[in-house]
């Protein structure tokens, strides 16, 4: 297990899901909670941890409220649409009222999200995917909360309509797409942000991206218990491994690591608030 002990690349993890099963079974058999401890002790800055519908919300916020550096981000996953047990109207109820504006600050939640397109988990119906986008990027203009955006194979239409809300801002979480819509989307104020995919031997297209985005609109997070990034890929992933994903963003970019930890930092701090 390897944690982030220098104090200079302290680095903070925009994207996780601690409440996952994987955290509790043998690939970490002393839960969540342990390995949180742990690593916020050896220089963690901080971590976003990602609700995905009514349930996880409640999960995400729950330990978020448990450590000082973790913050939680609700909203409703387009690929749990499938499998939700009671409907978009009341997952959709149920986000608003976590949301509500005396709520916000109790449940330190910065953020609306994951929310977004998935074309590759089947079933899926677009048009309730595009529906419940769409209300949930409403909520963000009325609020005035950034989101956290999932696209998976699904590029043209996600950005045709984050285009629909030039007031809406936020970030591609474990950006998966091209690098000529990676610089409309950052024309347009949104932040890339990058997984272990990109140290991946087959991702020359995802470093290629990571070597345009600009300064102030990059972005690094785990997927946690997901997307570990080389040489640990299909384990278990978590934020003490960031300093590997942190480590092929320096090498695309031609910058230092202490370069890549610091304007991630800052563009966390910027967007989210945190």
């Amino acid at each position: 297990m390897e944690y982030i002990k220098n104090g200079e690349l302290c680095f903070f993890d925009t994207h996780a899901h601690y409440y996952d099963d994987r955290f509790y079974g043998e690939e970490n058999p002393e839960g969540a909670e342990a390995l949180l401890e742990q690593l916020f002790e050896n220089g963690l800055l901080g971590v976003i941890n990602v609700g995905t519908n009514a349930n996880t919300n409640k999960l995400a916020i729950k330990q978020a409220q448990r450590f000082e550096n973790m913050y939680a981000a609700v909203g409703i996953h387009p690929a749990d649409l499938a499998h939700t047990e009671i409907g978009l109207d009341a997952e959709l109820g149920e986000l608003v009222d976590l949301l509500d504006v005396d709520k916000r600050e109790e449940n330190k939640i910065v953020a609306i999200g994951e929310i977004g397109l998935d074309y590759y988990w089947e079933p899926y119906d677009k048009e309730l995917q595009k529906k419940c986008f769409e209300a949930q990027l409403k909520l963000a203009c009325i609020l005035d909360l950034p989101v956290v955006i999932h696209d998976r194979d699904a590029h043209g239409d996600c950005f045709d309509i984050v285009s629909r809300y030039s007031n809406v801002r936020g970030v591609f979480h474990s950006y998966s797409g091209s690098s000529e819509m990676a610089k409309e989307l950052i024309k347009r104020g949104w932040y890339i942000s990058f997984s272990g995919v990109v140290s991946f031997k087959n991702a020359a297209k995802i470093k290629e991206v990571a070597a345009v985005v600009p300064d102030d609109r990059i972005l690094i997070e785990t997927d946690a218990p997901y997307l570990a990034p080389h040489p640990f890929r299909g384990k278990i992933n978590h934020s003490g491994r960031l300093l590997y994903t942190a480590t092929a963003l320096a090498e695309a970019r031609g910058c230092s690591i202490e370069n890549v930890a610091r304007l991630t930092r800052e563009n966390t701090k910027a967007l989210f608030g945190v």
